[in-house]
């Protein structure tokens, strides 16, 4: 399978696909000893890509993926009524699928991977991967209800777990959610009698949004998938 070499250095953990094209001008890689340019093409399985010297090897095929979901889209790697879905906005020659959801209306960061046993970890209900979402809602939001939100509300029979809030303005608030249950920002909102107007995720544990456009997406780190898999966000 011929990947493109600015790919491959990205799955090598060297630098982003864009940073492996100003490396490969730079000069320093070889594909069989010769020297690489942008537009390349490898096979892992055969071809043998060094950098500096130094052989480039995938540590393995997966690939790791942020997302800025618009709305509209659903958060699932098919769907049954042909509706646009994430994985379709990520040019991968893998099997891809989300990790965790955000509802059609909401939008912000969504992380795409085809590494099963991450997933299976990310979401379990032992580990709290913290969530940070901006909302904006239809009502002007007190200091009371911000609080309730902070402290734990209702939700399916269901006390929510301690949750950090930050105001923004008088209708917008930031919250940092530690726990995952399905539409649970809007119905931990209407608990306490406010309408979600606008949901925007941004932020996963480590990896943020930051100025990533909607409907963009970019490959994660080495640093950044390092991070996901480690103790210190999870535990």
């Amino acid at each position: 399978m011929q990947v493109r070499i600015n790919k491959y250095l990205a799955l090598c953990g060297l630098a982003s696909r864009r940073k492996s094209d100003e490396i490969l001008a730079s000069g320093g890689v070889r594909i069989n000893g010769h020297p690489a340019k942008i537009g390349d093409t490898v096979d892992p399985d055969r071809d043998t890509v060094t950098y500096k010297g130094e052989p480039l090897v995938p540590e393995n095929r997966f690939e790791y993926y942020a997302v800025n979901k618009p709305a509209g889209v659903i958060s699932t790697a098919k769907d049954e009524f042909g509706r646009r879905n994430v994985v379709s906005m990520v040019t991968s020659e893998q099997r891809l699928f989300p990790i965790g959801r955000l509802d059609q209306n909401s939008t912000g960061l969504i992380i795409l991977t085809n590494d099963g046993d991450l997933a299976l970890k990310l979401t379990h209900p032992r580990y709290h991967l913290p969530k940070v979402y901006e909302v904006t809602t239809e009502e002007p939001v007190s200091d009371e209800q911000l609080e309730k939100l902070a402290k734990g509300v209702s939700v399916y029979d269901k006390k929510t777990l301690p949750a950090e809030t930050e105001r923004i303005g008088y209708d917008s608030f930031r919250i940092t959610l530690f726990q995952g249950m399905k539409r649970q920002i809007r119905e931990m909102c209407k608990d306490v009698g406010l309408t979600v107007k606008m949901l925007n995720r941004l932020s996963i544990g480590p990896i943020e949004l930051g100025n990533l456009r909607v409907g963009k997406y970019r490959m994660l780190t080495q640093e950044e998938v390092g991070q996901l898999k480690s103790e210190e966000f999870n535990a």
